[in-house]
């Protein structure tokens, strides 16, 4: 403010000073005019005199203005140094709110690791009871299959057993059909016959060519085995097929490289066809 009062003082007196210079210069280079040059000079100084009057008001306006302008700045000043002392006291409250959360932060943090820790040990022993659990389950299965297999063993051995019984009858009723047949032809079936040592009959294999069967129903059976095989008449041989024991067939007719021989029907286990093989010995 002092600045512009002093710059308009200057300015003042600068115009001050040229007038007088005009009115030196006017008095000595007009000396005839001098009243009509006082008279303009005159209303040069009430001119001036009227523009420093604008001026003066005008400053006095501008200092009005700057007072008001300088008193809303100091108001506002005022407002702003109570908004920063709030924002200072929301400062200090939101620092005490971060350390808050941060040791809040810290607090989770352990109790994550914490959590994480069990879960990875949750989580191997997991895996240690599914490894568990799958042993279990192999041996599990493996005793099932065990159980099956003797089951399938019982249910085979109860076959081979029912199979037994039934050819264990089927021999009983042979023998006793051949103890009457005995006693038909005067025979004692209590009496001891000297008959060939079944080790001393040597063992011959061979293969069926072919069946027919009689009036009679009786079957016969063609094998590939004679004579020059030591295949003799009266000798029983054993009919299988695979692992498959079907029958026995009594030899009726031998010849050098072929042999005939009735089944014997109480010995039956199947139906005879080509290719299954002969013995007379299992």
């Amino acid at each position: 403010m002092n600045n512009v009062v002093s710059k308009m003082l200057i300015v003042l007196q600068l115009v001050f000073s040229v007038l007088f210079m005009c009115f030196a210069g006017a008095v000595y280079s007009f000396q005839q005019s001098w009243k009509d040059k006082a008279v303009k000079s005159q209303s040069e100084v009430t001119s001036l005199n009227q523009k420093v009057s604008q001026l003066t008001e005008d400053r006095k306006r501008d200092v009005e203005l700057i007072d008001a302008e300088l008193k809303k700045q100091k108001e506002t000043a005022l407002v702003e140094q109570g908004q920063r002392k709030q924002l200072e006291i929301d400062l200090q409250t939101a620092r005490g709110e971060l350390a808050q959360t941060e040791q809040q932060r810290d607090k989770h943090l352990a109790d994550l690791q914490v959590s994480q820790a069990e879960a990875e040990a949750r989580i191997a022993e997991a895996v240690n009871l599914r490894e568990e659990t799958q042993k279990l389950r192999e041996t599990l299965s493996q005793q099932l299959s065990d159980i099956r297999a003797r089951e399938d063993k019982n249910l085979e051995l109860s076959g081979l057993v029912g199979e037994a019984k039934i050819r264990e009858k089927s021999y009983l009723n042979e023998i006793g059909r051949l103890q009457n047949l005995l006693r038909f032809k005067k025979i004692d079936p209590r009496e001891s016959i000297n008959a060939p040592d079944s080790e001393d009959i040597e063992k011959v294999e061979g293969l069926v060519e072919g069946t027919r069967k009689d009036q009679a129903r009786s079957e016969y059976v063609k094998i590939s085995i004679g004579s020059d095989d030591r295949v003799k008449k009266g000798m029983l041989m054993d009919v299988y097929r695979a692992d498959k024991w079907l029958c026995q067939i009594r030899v009726t007719d031998v010849y050098p490289d072929k042999a005939v021989g009735l089944v014997i029907e109480s010995t039956r286990n199947g139906n005879i066809v080509e290719g299954d093989h002969v013995t007379t010995k299992l």
